[in-house]
Protein backbone atom coordinates (compact mmCIF):
# COMPACT_ATOMS: atom_id res chain seq x y z
CA UNK A 1 0.00 0.00 0.00
CA UNK A 2 1.31 3.19 -1.29
CA UNK A 3 1.99 5.71 1.53
CA UNK A 4 0.70 9.20 1.49
CA UNK A 5 3.00 12.66 1.48
CA UNK A 6 1.63 15.86 2.68
CA UNK A 7 2.40 18.34 -0.12
CA UNK A 8 3.23 20.47 3.06
CA UNK A 9 6.03 18.06 3.57
CA UNK A 10 6.46 17.15 0.34
CA UNK A 11 7.03 21.22 -0.88
CA UNK A 12 9.44 21.93 2.35
CA UNK A 13 6.69 23.75 4.19
CA UNK A 14 5.13 22.10 7.30
CA UNK A 15 1.90 22.92 8.55
CA UNK A 16 3.12 24.95 12.02
CA UNK A 17 5.06 27.39 9.29
CA UNK A 18 2.09 27.50 7.10
CA UNK A 19 -0.30 28.44 9.94
CA UNK A 20 2.49 30.92 11.14
CA UNK A 21 2.62 32.55 7.78
CA UNK A 22 -0.99 32.77 7.34
CA UNK A 23 -0.94 34.97 10.73
CA UNK A 24 1.52 37.26 10.40
CA UNK A 25 0.55 37.73 7.05
CA UNK A 26 -3.27 38.51 8.86
CA UNK A 27 -1.26 40.35 11.22
CA UNK A 28 0.24 42.76 7.96
CA UNK A 29 -3.19 43.24 6.63
CA UNK A 30 -4.25 44.68 9.72
CA UNK A 31 -1.80 46.97 9.92
CA UNK A 32 -1.66 47.74 6.71
CA UNK A 33 -5.47 49.11 6.63
CA UNK A 34 -5.24 51.66 8.93
CA UNK A 35 -1.84 52.83 7.97
CA UNK A 36 -3.23 53.47 3.98
CA UNK A 37 -6.46 55.10 5.93
CA UNK A 38 -4.21 56.82 7.48
CA UNK A 39 -1.55 58.16 4.00
CA UNK A 40 -4.84 58.62 1.96
CA UNK A 41 -5.81 61.43 4.60
CA UNK A 42 -2.55 62.97 5.22
CA UNK A 43 -1.99 63.18 1.75
CA UNK A 44 -5.75 63.86 0.53
CA UNK A 45 -5.60 60.81 -2.38
CA UNK A 46 -9.50 61.51 -2.90
CA UNK A 47 -9.48 65.16 -4.66
CA UNK A 48 -7.15 64.18 -6.41
CA UNK A 49 -8.89 60.89 -7.86
CA UNK A 50 -12.00 62.14 -8.33
CA UNK A 51 -11.93 66.08 -8.60
CA UNK A 52 -14.91 67.75 -7.75
CA UNK A 53 -17.05 69.32 -10.52
CA UNK A 54 -16.11 72.87 -11.80
CA UNK A 55 -18.32 76.12 -10.16
CA UNK A 56 -21.05 76.74 -12.66
CA UNK A 57 -21.56 80.44 -12.76
CA UNK A 58 -19.06 83.13 -11.98
CA UNK A 59 -20.97 84.47 -8.64
CA UNK A 60 -19.25 87.12 -6.55
CA UNK A 61 -20.65 89.35 -3.19
CA UNK A 62 -22.68 92.05 -4.88
CA UNK A 63 -22.29 95.52 -4.70
CA UNK A 64 -19.38 98.74 -4.77
CA UNK A 65 -17.95 100.74 -2.38
CA UNK A 66 -21.11 101.88 -0.65
CA UNK A 67 -22.96 98.99 -0.42
CA UNK A 68 -22.64 95.91 2.78
CA UNK A 69 -23.06 92.38 0.77
CA UNK A 70 -22.19 89.51 3.45
CA UNK A 71 -21.06 89.64 7.58
CA UNK A 72 -17.65 90.89 7.38
CA UNK A 73 -18.44 93.19 3.94
CA UNK A 74 -16.36 91.61 1.96
CA UNK A 75 -15.08 87.82 1.02
CA UNK A 76 -11.40 88.71 2.99
CA UNK A 77 -13.23 89.20 6.06
CA UNK A 78 -11.92 92.65 7.03
CA UNK A 79 -15.21 93.87 8.63
CA UNK A 80 -14.48 97.33 7.16
CA UNK A 81 -16.24 99.76 4.57
CA UNK A 82 -14.39 101.97 2.54
CA UNK A 83 -14.96 105.89 2.57
CA UNK A 84 -16.14 108.20 5.02
CA UNK A 85 -17.67 106.70 8.49
CA UNK A 86 -20.79 107.97 9.23
CA UNK A 87 -20.63 110.74 11.88
CA UNK A 88 -23.32 112.10 14.43
CA UNK A 89 -25.56 113.88 14.72
CA UNK A 90 -27.54 111.11 13.11
CA UNK A 91 -30.85 111.64 12.13
CA UNK A 92 -33.51 108.26 11.73
CA UNK A 93 -34.60 107.77 8.46
CA UNK A 94 -36.54 104.25 9.63
CA UNK A 95 -37.58 102.23 12.51
CA UNK A 96 -39.06 99.09 11.51
CA UNK A 97 -40.03 95.71 13.93
CA UNK A 98 -39.34 92.52 12.38
CA UNK A 99 -40.49 89.58 12.90
CA UNK A 100 -38.16 88.06 15.90
CA UNK A 101 -34.97 89.03 16.82
CA UNK A 102 -31.79 89.80 13.82
CA UNK A 103 -28.77 87.87 15.39
CA UNK A 104 -26.53 88.77 12.22
CA UNK A 105 -25.68 91.77 11.00
CA UNK A 106 -27.87 92.48 7.68
CA UNK A 107 -26.77 92.85 4.14
CA UNK A 108 -27.06 95.83 2.40
CA UNK A 109 -26.92 96.10 -1.67
CA UNK A 110 -28.04 98.88 -3.71
CA UNK A 111 -31.92 100.00 -2.83
CA UNK A 112 -32.20 97.00 -0.68
CA UNK A 113 -31.38 95.73 2.90
CA UNK A 114 -31.80 92.13 3.38
CA UNK A 115 -32.13 90.17 6.96
CA UNK A 116 -32.70 86.82 8.80
CA UNK A 117 -34.25 86.44 12.46
CA UNK A 118 -34.03 83.89 14.94
CA UNK A 119 -38.34 83.47 13.96
CA UNK A 120 -36.99 81.85 10.66
CA UNK A 121 -37.89 85.12 8.31
CA UNK A 122 -35.72 85.92 5.38
CA UNK A 123 -36.56 89.49 4.25
CA UNK A 124 -35.67 92.67 1.94
CA UNK A 125 -36.56 95.62 3.00
CA UNK A 126 -36.48 99.26 1.17
CA UNK A 127 -33.30 100.86 2.44
CA UNK A 128 -34.95 104.48 1.80
CA UNK A 129 -37.83 103.85 3.63
CA UNK A 130 -37.67 100.50 5.68
CA UNK A 131 -40.48 98.82 4.09
CA UNK A 132 -41.28 95.46 3.02
CA UNK A 133 -40.25 94.24 -0.46
CA UNK A 134 -40.74 90.39 -0.17
CA UNK A 135 -40.68 88.09 3.22
CA UNK A 136 -39.77 84.17 3.27
CA UNK A 137 -40.33 82.48 5.84
CA UNK A 138 -37.24 79.70 5.86
CA UNK A 139 -39.19 77.63 8.73
CA UNK A 140 -36.33 77.41 11.11
CA UNK A 141 -34.36 80.34 12.90
CA UNK A 142 -31.56 81.86 11.28
CA UNK A 143 -28.08 82.75 12.88
CA UNK A 144 -26.51 83.61 9.38
CA UNK A 145 -26.14 86.89 7.62
CA UNK A 146 -26.96 86.76 4.33
CA UNK A 147 -24.71 86.79 1.60
CA UNK A 148 -25.86 88.59 -1.46
CA UNK A 149 -24.00 87.82 -5.29
CA UNK A 150 -25.83 87.44 -8.40
CA UNK A 151 -29.46 87.56 -8.30
CA UNK A 152 -29.59 85.50 -5.19
CA UNK A 153 -29.57 85.24 -1.10
CA UNK A 154 -28.20 83.00 0.59
CA UNK A 155 -27.78 82.11 4.21
CA UNK A 156 -28.08 79.33 6.28
CA UNK A 157 -30.58 77.72 9.04
CA UNK A 158 -31.02 75.55 11.81
CA UNK A 159 -32.70 73.10 10.58
CA UNK A 160 -29.39 71.86 8.77
CA UNK A 161 -29.91 74.33 5.19
CA UNK A 162 -28.16 76.17 3.43
CA UNK A 163 -30.35 78.09 1.06
CA UNK A 164 -30.63 80.44 -1.95
CA UNK A 165 -33.31 83.02 -2.59
CA UNK A 166 -33.93 85.32 -5.53
CA UNK A 167 -33.15 88.63 -4.76
CA UNK A 168 -35.61 89.87 -6.36
CA UNK A 169 -38.52 88.38 -5.44
CA UNK A 170 -37.67 85.88 -2.40
CA UNK A 171 -38.22 82.61 -4.33
CA UNK A 172 -36.75 79.46 -3.57
CA UNK A 173 -34.07 79.06 -5.82
CA UNK A 174 -32.60 75.54 -4.05
CA UNK A 175 -31.74 74.18 -0.97
CA UNK A 176 -28.87 71.96 0.61
CA UNK A 177 -29.12 69.66 3.87
CA UNK A 178 -25.78 69.80 5.28
CA UNK A 179 -26.34 67.07 7.74
CA UNK A 180 -26.06 69.54 11.12
CA UNK A 181 -27.06 72.63 12.40
CA UNK A 182 -25.61 76.01 10.65
CA UNK A 183 -24.54 78.77 12.68
CA UNK A 184 -22.06 80.57 10.23
CA UNK A 185 -22.54 82.90 7.70
CA UNK A 186 -21.80 82.18 4.35
CA UNK A 187 -19.96 83.80 1.29
CA UNK A 188 -19.46 83.77 -2.03
CA UNK A 189 -16.31 83.99 -4.80
CA UNK A 190 -15.67 82.47 -8.13
CA UNK A 191 -19.64 80.96 -8.46
CA UNK A 192 -18.96 78.79 -5.27
CA UNK A 193 -20.25 79.46 -1.89
CA UNK A 194 -18.40 78.70 1.44
CA UNK A 195 -20.64 77.56 4.50
CA UNK A 196 -19.78 75.84 7.54
CA UNK A 197 -21.89 73.76 10.12
CA UNK A 198 -21.98 71.97 13.12
CA UNK A 199 -20.95 68.97 11.30
CA UNK A 200 -17.32 69.47 11.54
CA UNK A 201 -16.73 70.74 7.94
CA UNK A 202 -16.64 73.29 5.49
CA UNK A 203 -18.57 72.82 2.53
CA UNK A 204 -18.43 74.09 -1.16
CA UNK A 205 -21.47 74.70 -2.97
CA UNK A 206 -22.46 75.31 -6.34
CA UNK A 207 -23.75 79.08 -6.37
CA UNK A 208 -26.17 78.57 -9.19
CA UNK A 209 -27.38 74.54 -8.16
CA UNK A 210 -26.41 74.87 -4.29
CA UNK A 211 -24.71 70.87 -5.79
CA UNK A 212 -21.60 69.82 -3.43
CA UNK A 213 -18.48 70.29 -4.72
CA UNK A 214 -16.47 69.80 -2.32
CA UNK A 215 -16.50 68.93 1.83
CA UNK A 216 -13.47 69.79 4.04
CA UNK A 217 -12.88 67.94 7.28
CA UNK A 218 -12.36 71.27 10.09
CA UNK A 219 -11.70 69.26 13.05
CA UNK A 220 -14.50 70.94 14.95
CA UNK A 221 -17.68 72.69 14.31
CA UNK A 222 -17.63 75.87 12.25
CA UNK A 223 -19.72 78.37 13.50
CA UNK A 224 -17.64 81.64 11.80
CA UNK A 225 -17.91 82.87 8.27
CA UNK A 226 -15.00 81.52 6.19
CA UNK A 227 -12.72 83.81 4.50
CA UNK A 228 -10.97 83.58 0.86
CA UNK A 229 -8.07 85.36 -1.02
CA UNK A 230 -9.67 83.73 -4.24
CA UNK A 231 -6.22 81.71 -3.94
CA UNK A 232 -7.33 79.74 -0.49
CA UNK A 233 -10.13 79.14 1.83
CA UNK A 234 -9.60 79.90 5.24
CA UNK A 235 -12.24 78.97 8.30
CA UNK A 236 -11.40 78.47 11.51
CA UNK A 237 -13.36 75.89 14.33
CA UNK A 238 -14.21 75.28 17.39
CA UNK A 239 -11.95 72.09 17.91
CA UNK A 240 -9.03 74.34 17.92
CA UNK A 241 -7.90 74.64 14.15
CA UNK A 242 -7.89 77.06 11.11
CA UNK A 243 -7.42 75.41 8.02
CA UNK A 244 -6.87 76.86 4.66
CA UNK A 245 -8.35 74.51 1.86
CA UNK A 246 -7.82 74.71 -1.78
CA UNK A 247 -10.97 76.74 -3.37
CA UNK A 248 -10.53 74.31 -6.72
CA UNK A 249 -10.07 70.52 -5.18
CA UNK A 250 -11.06 71.32 -1.86
CA UNK A 251 -8.02 69.87 -0.61
CA UNK A 252 -6.81 70.94 2.80
CA UNK A 253 -3.41 72.92 2.53
CA UNK A 254 -2.67 74.55 6.09
CA UNK A 255 -3.88 72.49 9.35
CA UNK A 256 -2.93 74.95 12.40
CA UNK A 257 -3.76 74.40 16.30
CA UNK A 258 -4.72 77.42 17.90
CA UNK A 259 -4.77 76.11 21.29
CA UNK A 260 -7.94 77.05 22.26
CA UNK A 261 -11.04 77.43 20.09
CA UNK A 262 -10.81 80.39 17.96
CA UNK A 263 -14.55 82.51 17.94
CA UNK A 264 -15.89 84.13 14.81
CA UNK A 265 -14.11 83.80 11.80
CA UNK A 266 -11.06 84.60 10.36
CA UNK A 267 -9.70 87.67 7.84
CA UNK A 268 -7.14 87.53 4.65
CA UNK A 269 -5.52 91.09 3.87
CA UNK A 270 -2.18 92.18 3.47
CA UNK A 271 -1.16 88.65 2.66
CA UNK A 272 -1.65 87.46 6.42
CA UNK A 273 -4.54 85.66 7.84
CA UNK A 274 -5.86 86.79 11.13
CA UNK A 275 -8.04 85.01 14.00
CA UNK A 276 -8.33 85.17 17.45
CA UNK A 277 -9.32 82.61 20.05
CA UNK A 278 -11.72 82.50 23.17
CA UNK A 279 -8.98 83.21 25.52
CA UNK A 280 -7.52 86.34 23.50
CA UNK A 281 -4.73 84.60 21.34
CA UNK A 282 -4.41 87.27 18.34
CA UNK A 283 -2.95 85.08 15.43
CA UNK A 284 -1.48 85.69 12.36
CA UNK A 285 -0.64 82.78 9.79
CA UNK A 286 0.64 82.53 6.12
CA UNK A 287 -2.35 81.88 4.30
CA UNK A 288 0.02 80.12 1.19
CA UNK A 289 1.70 78.00 3.80
CA UNK A 290 0.94 74.50 3.12
CA UNK A 291 1.21 71.72 6.00
CA UNK A 292 3.72 68.43 5.44
CA UNK A 293 2.24 64.88 6.39
CA UNK A 294 4.24 64.73 9.41
CA UNK A 295 4.09 68.54 10.53
CA UNK A 296 1.44 68.07 12.99
CA UNK A 297 2.77 65.34 14.19
CA UNK A 298 6.14 67.08 14.87
CA UNK A 299 4.53 69.77 15.87
CA UNK A 300 3.10 68.01 18.82
CA UNK A 301 6.01 66.14 19.96
CA UNK A 302 7.79 69.27 20.08
CA UNK A 303 5.33 71.05 22.10
CA UNK A 304 4.92 68.54 24.53
CA UNK A 305 9.06 68.53 25.01
CA UNK A 306 8.24 72.49 25.75
CA UNK A 307 5.50 71.28 28.01
CA UNK A 308 8.22 69.13 29.91
CA UNK A 309 10.76 71.32 30.00
CA UNK A 310 13.04 69.63 27.38
CA UNK A 311 12.82 72.62 24.74
CA UNK A 312 13.67 76.57 26.19
CA UNK A 313 11.28 77.41 23.45
CA UNK A 314 7.73 77.27 22.30
CA UNK A 315 7.88 75.40 18.58
CA UNK A 316 7.12 77.50 15.84
CA UNK A 317 3.95 76.07 13.55
CA UNK A 318 4.03 76.11 10.39
CA UNK A 319 2.51 79.02 8.94
CA UNK A 320 2.77 80.98 11.92
CA UNK A 321 3.92 84.91 11.61
CA UNK A 322 3.09 86.00 14.95
CA UNK A 323 1.07 85.89 17.87
CA UNK A 324 -0.55 88.64 19.85
CA UNK A 325 -2.97 88.68 22.89
CA UNK A 326 -6.15 90.33 23.66
CA UNK A 327 -5.91 90.92 27.44
CA UNK A 328 -8.74 88.62 27.82
CA UNK A 329 -11.16 86.29 27.02
CA UNK A 330 -12.81 86.93 23.68
CA UNK A 331 -16.35 86.19 22.19
CA UNK A 332 -16.17 88.33 18.82
CA UNK A 333 -14.16 88.31 15.20
CA UNK A 334 -11.31 91.02 14.66
CA UNK A 335 -11.72 93.79 12.23
CA UNK A 336 -8.97 94.56 9.82
CA UNK A 337 -8.70 97.82 9.05
CA UNK A 338 -5.65 100.72 9.11
CA UNK A 339 -3.03 98.16 9.07
CA UNK A 340 -4.36 96.71 12.37
CA UNK A 341 -5.93 93.63 13.79
CA UNK A 342 -8.68 95.37 16.05
CA UNK A 343 -9.93 93.33 18.85
CA UNK A 344 -12.35 93.19 21.62
CA UNK A 345 -12.39 91.42 24.82
CA UNK A 346 -15.18 90.39 27.26
CA UNK A 347 -14.59 93.32 29.89
CA UNK A 348 -14.21 95.83 26.99
CA UNK A 349 -10.77 96.83 26.19
CA UNK A 350 -9.79 96.94 22.46
CA UNK A 351 -6.41 96.41 21.46
CA UNK A 352 -4.64 97.44 18.40
CA UNK A 353 -2.10 95.06 17.16
CA UNK A 354 0.58 96.04 14.31
CA UNK A 355 -0.58 94.01 11.45
CA UNK A 356 2.73 93.19 10.38
CA UNK A 357 4.47 92.36 14.15
CA UNK A 358 1.64 92.00 16.44
CA UNK A 359 3.19 94.64 18.80
CA UNK A 360 0.20 96.73 20.15
CA UNK A 361 -0.07 100.16 18.89
CA UNK A 362 -2.90 101.19 21.13
CA UNK A 363 -5.54 100.27 23.55
CA UNK A 364 -8.77 101.97 25.13
CA UNK A 365 -11.57 101.12 27.75
CA UNK A 366 -14.79 100.98 26.74
CA UNK A 367 -16.16 99.99 30.55
CA UNK A 368 -18.78 97.46 29.23
CA UNK A 369 -19.38 93.91 27.36
CA UNK A 370 -19.37 94.62 23.96
CA UNK A 371 -22.60 93.85 21.88
CA UNK A 372 -21.76 91.99 18.93
CA UNK A 373 -18.54 91.94 16.60
CA UNK A 374 -16.99 95.40 16.09
CA UNK A 375 -17.03 96.52 12.26
CA UNK A 376 -15.37 99.36 10.50
CA UNK A 377 -16.23 102.16 8.58
CA UNK A 378 -13.55 104.64 7.00
CA UNK A 379 -11.07 105.64 9.93
CA UNK A 380 -13.38 104.80 12.62
CA UNK A 381 -13.79 101.43 14.41
CA UNK A 382 -17.80 101.32 15.83
CA UNK A 383 -18.60 99.21 18.69
CA UNK A 384 -21.90 98.22 20.53
CA UNK A 385 -21.69 98.49 24.29
CA UNK A 386 -24.22 96.77 26.46
CA UNK A 387 -24.90 99.64 28.45
CA UNK A 388 -26.75 100.91 25.92
CA UNK A 389 -24.10 102.87 23.58
CA UNK A 390 -22.55 102.80 20.39
CA UNK A 391 -18.94 103.68 20.22
CA UNK A 392 -16.87 104.73 17.68
CA UNK A 393 -13.41 104.90 18.01
CA UNK A 394 -10.33 106.73 15.78
CA UNK A 395 -8.43 103.34 14.39
CA UNK A 396 -5.06 105.83 13.73
CA UNK A 397 -5.11 106.71 17.62
CA UNK A 398 -7.59 105.05 19.54
CA UNK A 399 -9.32 108.31 21.03
CA UNK A 400 -12.68 108.03 21.88
CA UNK A 401 -13.96 109.55 18.23
CA UNK A 402 -18.23 109.84 19.80
CA UNK A 403 -20.81 107.94 21.32
CA UNK A 404 -24.11 107.81 21.13
CA UNK A 405 -27.14 106.33 22.87
CA UNK A 406 -29.09 103.88 21.74
CA UNK A 407 -32.50 105.09 23.40
CA UNK A 408 -32.37 102.11 26.31
CA UNK A 409 -31.84 99.31 24.21
CA UNK A 410 -28.51 97.77 23.16
CA UNK A 411 -27.49 95.73 19.74
CA UNK A 412 -28.64 92.52 18.93
CA UNK A 413 -26.15 92.30 15.91
CA UNK A 414 -23.22 94.10 14.49
CA UNK A 415 -24.42 97.02 12.00
CA UNK A 416 -23.97 97.71 8.96
CA UNK A 417 -22.47 100.91 7.54
CA UNK A 418 -23.34 101.46 4.07
CA UNK A 419 -23.91 104.51 1.81
CA UNK A 420 -23.30 107.07 4.55
CA UNK A 421 -26.03 105.06 6.87
CA UNK A 422 -25.64 102.80 9.52
CA UNK A 423 -28.47 99.70 9.96
CA UNK A 424 -28.64 98.72 13.37
CA UNK A 425 -30.46 95.32 14.70
CA UNK A 426 -31.64 96.28 18.26
CA UNK A 427 -32.41 93.70 20.89
CA UNK A 428 -36.40 94.76 21.33
CA UNK A 429 -36.53 92.75 17.76
CA UNK A 430 -36.21 96.57 15.58
CA UNK A 431 -33.90 97.11 12.81
CA UNK A 432 -32.99 101.41 12.52
CA UNK A 433 -31.40 102.90 9.57
CA UNK A 434 -29.05 106.09 11.24
CA UNK A 435 -27.99 108.73 8.82
CA UNK A 436 -24.87 110.36 10.50
CA UNK A 437 -25.09 114.51 9.28
CA UNK A 438 -22.04 114.93 11.08
CA UNK A 439 -18.63 115.59 8.45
Amino acid sequence: MARRVSVFRAGGVNRRRWRSIRVWAAVGVIIAIPVMVWAARAYQVWPLLFPPPAATADYQLAGGAADWPAIRRDAGGSGRAPGAAPQPPFTTLWEVDVPGTMLATPAVVGDRVFITTDAGTVAALDAATGGTVWSYDAGAPSDSAPAIAGNAVYLGTRDHRALALDRSSGRLIWERNLGNIVLGSPIVVGGTVYIGSTNGRLEALDAATGERRWSAPANGWVVGHPASDGKVVAATSQGERFITVDPDSGRRRLVFFTGTPAVGGPVIADGRAYFVTNRGAVWAVDPGAASRPFSRLAYVAKFNFFAWRLRAEPPRQTGSIWVGSARGRVKHSLVYAGGKALAVNEAGRVSALDGASGAEVWHNELGAEPAGEPVAAGGILLIGVNDRRLVGLDIASGATAWEYGLGGRNLAAAPAAAGGVLYMPTSDGRLAALRGEGR
